[in-house]
């Protein structure tokens, strides 16, 4: 009985906590429900409050421009220059602290024998100026020019009429110059010297006169004149009849006869293959309907090529390049000038082996000289460098007065045998009184300080005196 009263009271016991339980887990439910209720009420809450912000901002804006006041815009991010690859820059147009004249990059470039871009260093300059009878003779390596030595008109303290045939970038003009105005102050006269330049190159015959302008200052009775024609140095003598300056004698002339560093460097305009550019090469490049280099190639047949490599440049393998490069139905003509300098490569390479013996290796510098030589036989037909250069030496001795100088700067054996030729005649015909038989050439210094001289010879002669 005892046991069936323990049962009895176990099981209600039982019952008892059972629905404790059960109270217990129905009360936290609800708990839990309450509590996610109230998370959802928060969020809904701060939605509709981001909400309200936002439709309070609008407002605040379109109130603004209806006030006509803008809103201030951010801080524009700074754009930095392209990089280029290696420590200087390859790219005429990269070269911006050269261009733009920064002193400390130009005397690192210069230091280093090269021409900073947008410049060009004068060649010869102190022997043109004693040859034209500027400074005494023997007094070279300074820029002393206290006294003149020309024959023709400063010991009559008659005024100098000086031409530089090629302005350029005005080197040696801005010496003349310099030279004119010393002359003016030591023997005065009743009229100023005048220096008169040509240049056929529309871009940079403006921002040399302008320089050199700049330099000269205000005229006035002591400054020399100075006039800028842009046309080529073949028609001086029609100038001279046009401005009514004909028959007035020239007492001293200078013809540069190279190319000026600007053009060289300038990839765009197409003289050198060291850098892309189209093969253009006009000297004038603003002239639209002149001919260029890509153009003249095209016109050529492969015979033409081969005269005119032979008689321009000298070319050993002028049939074996005409040739080549005009071979249409292999390859089409090269149209830039890198793409002519890989051409020209390809064909003589093979070539230069066959004639080496034994074989070996070919150096680089061997086939850019070919190149060179075909570039520059391209540039003498197209621009007509030597029909120009055999006008102006046949009108020389009619421009000249008795005792005036004349000096050539040249650059390749074709220049120097014209040059020396009409200065041989004219001296065996009594034209000149005396002439270069050994030409000038720059000193070892000037060579490495700047490479580009080391090609160029000096001739000069002295037209006779009227007797």
């Amino acid at each position: 009985m005892l046991q069936l009263c323990s049962q009895q009271q176990y099981s209600k016991w039982m019952l008892l906590c059972t629905i404790t339980l059960l109270m217990a887990m129905r009360q936290r439910d609800c708990t839990s429900t309450a509590f996610v209720l109230q998370q959802q009420h928060q969020s809904a809450a701060r939605l509709q409050q981001q909400q309200q912000q936002q439709q309070d901002c609008m407002i605040l804006l379109a109130s603004t421009k209806d006030d006509d006041t803008t809103v201030p815009s951010p801080k524009p991010q700074r754009q930095r220059r392209v990089r280029y690859a290696g420590k200087y820059p390859r790219n005429f147009s990269d070269k911006y602290k050269e261009l733009k004249g920064d002193s400390s990059t130009i005397e690192k470039v210069l230091a280093k024998g090269m021409t900073p871009a947008g410049t060009h260093v004068p060649i010869l300059l102190m022997e043109c100026l004693e040859h034209m009878g500027l400074v005494p003779v023997g007094q070279l390596g300074g820029d002393d020019l206290n006294s003149t030595n020309n024959s023709a008109a400063s010991k009559q303290g008659e005024p100098l009429l000086v031409v530089d045939c090629t302005l350029g970038y005005g080197g040696h003009s801005s010496h003349l110059l310099k030279a004119l105005n010393e002359d003016r102050l030591r023997t005065p006269s009743s009229s100023s010297s005048e220096l008169i330049a040509f240049d056929q190159d529309s871009l940079e015959i403006v921002k040399t006169k302008a320089r050199l302008l700049q330099d000269q200052g205000e005229g006035d009775d002591t400054t020399a004149t100075f006039t800028a024609v842009n046309q080529n140095f073949c028609t001086l003598k029609p100038y001279l009849e046009s401005t009514g300056q004909y028959p007035a004698k020239v007492t001293s002339l200078l013809a540069d006869l190279g190319l000026s560093s600007m053009q060289i460097d300038d990839n765009t305009r197409g003289f050198t293959y060291k850098r892309e550019g189209p093969l253009d090469m006009r000297m004038d490049s603003t002239n639209t309907t002149g001919e260029t280099a890509y153009e003249l190639l095209c016109r050529l047949k492969p015979k033409q090529l081969k005269r005119l490599l032979q008689e321009n440049s000298d070319e050993v393998y002028a049939e074996e390049i005409a040739f080549g490069l005009l071979n249409k139905k292999k390859k089409k003509i090269p149209e830039t000038t890198t793409e002519l300098a890989a051409r020209v490569r390809s064909i003589v390479e093979p070539l230069l082996l066959k004639a080496i013996q034994p074989k070996t290796k070919i150096e680089k510098r061997q086939l850019d000289s070919t190149v060179a030589r075909v570039m520059q036989a391209l540039r003498i037909e197209l621009n007509g460098e030597f029909l120009v250069l055999e006008q102006l030496l046949e009108d020389l001795p009619s421009v000249l007065a008795p005792g005036g100088r004349a000096v050539f700067l040249t650059f390749h054996s074709g220049e120097d045998r014209r040059v020396k030729k009409a200065f041989k005649n004219g001296f065996k015909s009594g034209i000149y009184s005396s002439w270069s038989r050994n030409v000038v050439r720059p000193t070892a210094t000037e060579r490495r300080n700047n490479p580009r001289s080391s090609c160029c010879k000096l001739r000069w002669a002295v037209r006779a005196e009227e007797e």
